[in-house]
């Protein structure tokens, strides 16, 4: 007999399995063994507060302890935990975020929304900002530095934190390419003051949507939690006044759904394996791809600490490595897209946003606000260093699974088509 109707129930679950792809003759086998189940299904109604086996909770303790971080929050995506970070910082209306011209457009396009001002910086040969540039754009309106760990490889994280400390800056590190790497041992995310992950379906884990922030620092958390819940539900008593000036402010709901957190603790159990795969297959192919005298391979500021699902190759001009992309060969870059006129959302001279300060309303708020003093002149060819090399990028990506036999066949094709083309 069918059960009667409660609002959330196994239907529910059903209809995630078929996520998944299973096959109906396995779905009718599931039903089947729901139907005899003598427990009523009690999902807390997908509300974290509410729910007594809630999995945001279980999988923001684990990430704590995988990641030896003192606070986790789990929210609905990586450019929601930086927006989330940036306010936590205190982070506003004329204050000045340092931010390399090579990251995914979120990164910049948060520090709009925190109505801020990117001050859009150069990176070096290890494809990470260059710690000599972030000194030479310090000025007295810079708040924080933006680490962003590109392609699964650390930023110089000893060097920016330094550099931080001797002007009084806050650090956050956008760690949406790079979960689970690390730097000198420790946790990308956790050099900072404050770490961002994006968990989107593409990145080294992930839970469809979804992002974490992590800090060790107790009053930034709280902040985090007030922006990222409207200042309401998560607080011990959702109705008190604020323990401490700074607590309660107009927040978002950028809360993370049941469902992915579940996704989350299935992922981060495979987060290892994942990355130890992937570092294998890198050190493999860079040891057995034979390049020529004109390109050499992207250097790493930690080689033990890439989570290795890049692999990168400069080669010496802009034309070779356009000519390598178009060889066939499994390789990819900007420079083919560049001469074909695609935009690309990972290079500053594609953010047409702020190259001509596009805002979503006609006075040009934060790049218009009174606060904002001596504004950087976008250009497209404001950070000439980053360009160029952006240009001579070639890379390889690369899967977790893949066999030492696939990787062998994959280096012979790529050193034979680079062998013929140079």
């Amino acid at each position: 007999m069918k059960k009667p109707y409660i609002k959330y129930s196994t239907d529910e679950l059903i209809e995630v399995i078929k996520v998944f792809n299973v096959s109906p003759e396995s779905i009718d086998a599931i039903n089947n063994i729901l139907a005899e189940d003598t427990v009523t299904p009690d999902a807390g109604n997908f509300f974290r507060y509410y729910n007594t086996n809630s999995r945001v909770l279980a999988f923001e303790k684990k990430v704590c302890e995988k990641m030896t971080s003192k606070n986790a929050l789990a929210v609905n995506s990586g450019t929601s935990a930086l927006i989330a970070a940036l306010a936590a910082a205190g982070i506003g209306p004329g204050d000045e975020v340092i931010v390399p011209g090579y990251t995914f457009f979120a990164s910049v396009s948060a520090i709009v929304v925190a109505r801020a001002i990117p001050v859009i910086t150069e990176i070096d040969e290890s494809l990470m900002i260059d710690p000599l540039a972030i000194e030479k754009n310090i000025t007295k309106k810079t708040k924080a530095i933006m680490a962003v760990h590109m392609l699964g490889m650390p930023a110089q994280m000893d060097i920016i934190c330094s550099i931080a400390a001797k002007h009084n800056l806050i650090v956050i590190e956008d760690t949406a390419q790079a979960f689970g790497g690390t730097f000198h041992g420790k946790y990308l995310g956790t050099h900072g003051d404050i770490g961002c992950v994006s968990l989107d379906a593409y990145k080294v884990i992930g839970t469809g949507e979804g992002g974490l922030i992590l800090t060790d620092n107790d009053w930034l958390y709280t902040r985090a939690q007030s922006y990222s819940d409207a200042a309401a539900c998560w607080r011990p008593d959702r109705y008190a006044r604020e323990r401490k000036d700074g607590e309660l402010f107009c927040g978002e709901n950028y809360r993370m759904p049941e469902m992915c957190a579940a996704v989350g603790l299935a992922q981060l159990r495979k987060l290892d394996w994942i990355n130890e795969s992937t570092r294998s297959t890198w050190k493999q192919l860079k040891e057995e791809i034979q390049l020529p005298s004109c390109a050499a391979w992207v250097k790493p500021n930690d080689e033990n600490g890439i989570c290795g699902y890049t692999l990168g190759i400069l080669f010496e001009t802009a034309a070779q490595a356009h000519e390598a992309i178009n060889a066939g060969i499994g390789l990819g870059g900007l420079a083919a897209k560049d001469t074909k006129g695609v935009r690309d959302w990972h290079v500053y001279w594609g953010w047409e946003h702020i190259m001509h300060r596009k805002t979503i309303t006609s006075e040009g708020c934060p790049f218009s606000c009174p606060h904002a003093e001596n504004i950087q002149k976008y250009s497209e060819d404001m950070c000439p260093r980053t360009k160029n090399i952006m240009l001579r990028l070639v890379v390889n990506a690369i899967l977790p699974g893949m066999t030492p036999e696939d990787n062998s066949k994959t280096a012979r094709n790529i050193t034979s088509g680079l062998k013929h083309l140079f």
